[in-house]
């Protein structure tokens, strides 16, 4: 009998542990994807003003990893700044779908380029 009660303890832990390790390894492949998008909206948002132009209203795609990106780019208002400088306000969507939800992640910021330059 005592050993049918250790034998009985001993599967429950097993099954904890692995119950346990299982969500760990679920949630780790989570946070890589994560930050696996990030890491590539923030190089794109790099980026623009470079070899993506400013100004554009939409540029969108897929990577082979399975992500999907979207760069949004529009004056920041009608204000120059000595009629030599233009804002341009960016936004960089990263998205991908996991475990049958989507999820992405959003940067943004604001860009100066000279009036006239993309």
């Amino acid at each position: 009998m005592e050993v049918a009660v250790a034998l009985a303890i001993v599967g429950m832990a097993f099954g904890y542990g692995y119950r346990t390790l299982s969500s760990a390894l679920e949630r780790l492949g989570r946070d890589s994807n994560t930050s696996n998008a990030l890491l590539f909206a923030q190089s794109t948002l790099d980026r623009v003003g470079y070899d993506i132009t400013l100004g554009e209203a939409e540029l969108s795609g897929n990577t082979r990893d399975g992500f999907t990106w979207l760069i949004e780019s529009a004056p920041y208002g009608p204000a120059t700044i000595d009629n030599v400088l233009t804002g341009y306000s960016v936004r960089v969507t990263v998205g991908w779908k996991e475990a049958g939800n989507s999820r992405q992640v959003q940067l943004s910021t604001v860009r100066i380029a000279a009036r006239g330059r993309r």
